[in-house]
Order: C-alpha cells, then structure tokens, then sequence
C-alpha cells in the first residue's frame, strides 16, 4: 500500500486563508480609495503619491525587525495585537480627514500591514504539512492574490456611488472578521530543538533578521518584481501607444486565468519533483511574453502575451518563497518570509522608477521587450546559483 497522503486543507489552514484573503482585500480597498478621496479634498495630485511613499518606507523599516519580534513573541497573540492596531488606524481616519493627518495615518497602516503580512506568511507556512509544502504555499498565494485584485475594484465601484468614510466603515467590518478568525488559530511559533526560551531570547537580535541561506531566493523575486511593476504601472499608457486604449487591460484578464489554471497543479508538481521543473520554463515563459507584448500591435498578441507572463506569475513568486522555506530550519521561516517580503518591495520600487525612466527613453513597448532581461537573469542566476544549495537541501531530506 502507499503512503497515506497528509492532510492539507485542515480547518487551521481554512480559517488563515479566510482570514489572509479577507485581510488583503481590505487593505487593497484602502490603498485604491486614499489616491480617490485624497483628489476630493486636495488639487496636487503628487499628495497621493507621498501617501504611498510614506507606507512604503514604513513597511519596509517595520519588515527588518519583524521576524525578530516574531520569534519571540506567541504569534496568535501577535496576530491579534497587529489586526487591533490595524483596525484602529482604520478607525482614526474617521476622526480627522486633514492631508497630514492623513499622511501619518498611512505610515502607522505601512507599519500595522507590514506585522500583518510577516505572520500570516509565517503561520501558513508553519500549519502546511512538510511534504505538501509548495502546494500549500501556491494556494495561500492565490487567497492573497484573488484579496489584492478584488480589493481596489470593490473601492473603486464603491466610491462611484458611496463616500470614503462609508467605505472605511465597510473595510473596519472587513478587518473585524478577519480579527474574529484570528482568535481560531493556533499559536505556531517554533523554537529549536534541545533549546529552552531563555537561550533563544539570548539570542542575537541580527539572526533573525538575515539569513545568507535565502539571499539567491530572494535576489529572484526582487528580479521577477522587477518585471511585474512594469507592466502594472505601464500597460495603460502601452494601450494608449498602440490603440488599443482601454482594451489593453484584458492583459491581465489573461495573465490571471492562466495564473490560476496553473496553480492549480504547480505545488503538486513541486512537493512530487521539485522547483527546477518549474522555475525554469517559467523564467523562459515570462521573457517570451514581455518580449512579444512589447511587440504587439494587436489584441491577440496581447492576450498570448498575458498568458505566456501568467504563466511565470503563477510560479515564480510562490514556488521560490517554499523552495526558500526549505533552506531554513523551522525557526528561522519567520525571517526567510521576512528577507522575501523586503526584497519583492524593493523590485516593485525598482522597477516603478527605473523602467519609468526607461519609458521615457525609448517607449512603453520597448521598455516591456528589455525588461524581459530580468526574466533572462532569473534563469541565468538560477541555473548557475542553486547548485550551491543542493548540499542544504539534501541535508534537510
């Protein structure tokens, strides 16, 4: 008889979905309705963008001593602290709508989302069983995917019709089911083996915040970010440049439907044969499909363009991030998810300023043909770089 199959879809990794699907989307209502109500109340458009700005920076200071917190602190207890500070930074925007007011409430968000994402992270990755770890990761990547698209689109249907603060109630009642899920799952901090709590909190405070294990990993997502913050900033004006206006947003239409028919089966295929079967067409998948959107002329170009970028989409982020996890021990997923989540901000900034100078340059089109050399170096990167962790991972079997 074989081996009986462990159990992923457990009611603690349901309500973490649940919880990470609703708690994403809420916080993406949020980030797509300030730049709208901010147009309200202010005429410099540039008030919005130091809004994000200011999150940005706040999130990022918060990730690099995050995972120290998290190693040391009961992480439900974490959780629940983290989704009350969150909820009473949504609630501070009702009592004062000044732009600087404003502006503070967005770096104390920057800091509150940033805990958030780092133990949620954490916490999936602890509850998935070890031999079905990519196919664990993969669909909790998809709950916080399908949460960041349907967030900005419920805000911005809704502020057509609604005013922010009514949308700031309805995000508080969001954040407040996430919170009542919070309460059901099960503290996973782990310590290691053979070590008592006053050893570990000893420990210097620097371990868990790098570990060298990971730097390949997260060098890839910085790369693979890169690309994606191109054709998220720019694929609007491309569809102006090629008219084809508004058209041009079936592009993700495409990019998701095959984001999702792929993961559906990349996780399986990475807990049976592991991450090279993937990551390397995937790499060659996104190249081909920047190379041919900056190309295209016409919507079916556009769409087989989408598709081909979906399909690395789909893998590249999620497969990497549990190839990373099993590089580290145990205690050290905090951190490996932390590194992970600083390194894909940096390449979302990366790419925002440095493939908008380049459109400046040489156009939309050609700015999506060479970023495609991001894709390219993933590849290179990976072929040559992840036979130094054959030893790690043989180690860990």
């Amino acid at each position: 008889m074989g081996k009986r199959k462990v159990k992923l879809w457990t009611n603690q990794y349901l309500i973490i979905i649940l919880l990470s699907l609703v708690m994403f989307a809420s916080f993406y209502m949020i980030t797509a309705g300030f730049p709208i109500f901010v147009s309200t109340i202010s005429d410099n458009p540039a008030i919005a963008g130091i809004m994000t700005t200011t999150l940005m920076l706040a999130s990022l200071i918060t990730r690099f001593f995050a995972s120290v917190i998290i190693q040391k602190v009961n992480m439900k207890l974490l959780l629940i602290i983290s989704l009350l500070y969150f909820l009473g930074t949504i609630g501070l925007t009702l009592v004062n709508d000044s732009v600087g007011f404003l502006i503070f409430i967005r770096a104390l968000q920057g800091i509150g989302f940033s805990m958030l994402t780092i133990l949620v992270f954490t916490i999936s990755s602890n509850i998935v069983p070890k031999s079905r770890l990519g196919e664990g990761i993969v669909f909790f990547a998809m709950s916080t995917s399908v949460g960041t698209t349907m967030g900005p689109l419920i805000a911005i249907s809704y502020l057509a019709n609604y005013s922010f603060q009514s949308m700031m109630m309805l995000t508080l009642g969001l954040m407040s089911f996430s919170l009542v899920c919070s309460f059901f799952t099960k503290n996973t901090t782990v310590k290691k083996e053979n070590e008592s709590p006053e050893t570990t909190n000893n420990e210097p405070f620097y371990k868990y915040m790098f570990d060298k294990r990971v730097l390949l990993p997260c060098i890839l997502v910085a790369l693979n970010y890169i690309a994606i913050a191109g054709t998220v900033n720019f694929i609007g004006a491309f569809g102006k440049e090629i008219n084809v206006g508004a058209s041009i947003s079936q592009f993700f239409i495409a990019q998701g439907i095959a984001m999702v028919v792929v993961r559906m089966i990349s996780g399986k295929i990475f807990d049976k044969f592991g991450h090279r079967i993937l990551i390397i067409p995937a790499a060659i998948s996104g190249a081909i499909g920047l190379i041919l959107l900056g190309f295209s002329t016409s919507m079916w170009m556009v769409w087989v363009s989408g598709v081909l970028f979906g399909i690395a989409f789909a893998i590249i982020h999620p497969i990497i991030q549990a190839w990373a996890l099993t590089l580290v021990p145990p205690e050290k997923k905090a951190t490996a998810n932390s590194m992970l989540l600083i390194f894909i901000d940096f390449g979302l900034a990366v790419g925002s300023v440095g493939l908008g100078f380049l459109a400046q340059r040489v156009g939309y089109g050609m700015t999506f043909s060479y970023s495609a050399a991001t894709m390219i170096v993933i590849l290179l990167l990976y072929l040559f770089g992840s036979r130094k962790t054959v030893a790690i991972e043989a180690k860990k079997k």
